[in-house]
């Protein structure tokens, strides 16, 4: 399985505090190697899902073969940024 991670996620994780950054990257080798990770599909969104870790989530997408980091951020405002982004 393939994992790709948006320059948009990338901006946003350098933006958190360090203890957070390497806790949301261990979460997400995770999400290559095991196929649950206790991610939760977003209702209004198709293949989207997301994952909590503490106040931040990890929006993805999950394809067959490839899962796509599309944005890292606190709960308050991940899900604005989404609508925005997707529309």
């Amino acid at each position: 399985m393939r994992l790709t991670i948006t320059s948009h996620a990338k901006k946003q994780i350098k933006k958190l505090p360090k203890a957070s950054q390497i806790i949301i990257a261990r979460k997400i080798r995770k999400l290559v190697v095991d196929s649950v990770v206790g991610e939760e599909k977003l209702s209004g969104y198709k293949n989207f899902y997301r994952i909590r870790v503490g106040v931040y989530r990890i929006v993805f997408i999950k394809l067959p073969n490839e899962v796509e980091v599309v944005l890292i951020g606190h709960r308050r405002e991940i899900y604005l940024l989404l609508k925005k982004l997707v529309g």
